[in-house]
């Protein structure tokens, strides 16, 4: 096999690897701000509606965060198909893109009750 083609490869994994890494963190990042800025509203005695558009910005932002961790497991599963046809790629199954279809929110309720 060509090493220019194997070293392209292996690049262009380590670079998806990091792109989803990051997306995780980034989508811990804003689920910390949520549950950060909903705790200052109360301590704050600020009204429950002042914080609201904080945390509808932070939602969006996190529902957007999932999505785009669905784009990039797609585009790390099309960089396996085209692997396996030029013979490279580490062939190890991917996480099921439907995990991150969308944000799902049932663990915010229990975050907001313990707060």
């Amino acid at each position: 096999m060509d090493t220019q083609l194997a070293t392209t490869g292996t690049e262009i994994g380590i670079l998806l690897n990091r792109l989803e890494a990051q997306l995780a963190e980034a989508f811990a990042i804003c689920s910390h701000l949520a549950v950060a800025s909903a705790t200052f509203g109360s301590t704050a005695g600020v009204t429950p509606v002042s914080p609201s558009p904080s945390s509808r910005s932070l939602g969006g932002a996190m529902a957007a965060i999932a999505q785009a961790q669905g784009h990039v497991i797609a585009a790390h599963r099309s960089a396996e198909r085209i692997g396996k046809f030029v013979g490279f790629g580490d062939g190890l199954p991917k996480p099921d893109q439907a995990f991150f279809t969308g944000a799902d929110t049932s663990h915010l309720s229990i975050v907001a009750a313990a707060a």
